[in-house]
């Protein structure tokens, strides 16, 4: 099954990729929190809440 696929979905782990892959991913992830000013995570932290506060009165049947 291995063989017909090979040369787009190469069989063998290449963990040298994997491991620049995930350094690649926790730079990008400590930047984007380091880089967005404070007011913007309130925000969202504000929308997040609201989002929840309604799905649980719709969850409770208090909005039909």
């Amino acid at each position: 099954m291995c063989q017909t696929m090979e040369k787009v979905y190469p069989c063998g782990r290449n963990t040298g990729l994997m491991i620049a892959g995930y350094v690649l991913l926790a730079a990008g992830i400590i930047l984007l929190f380091v880089c967005i000013p404070g007011w913007v995570w309130l925000a969202l932290l504000g929308v997040l809440l609201m989002a929840a506060g309604t799905l649980l009165l719709k969850l409770s049947h208090v909005w039909r």
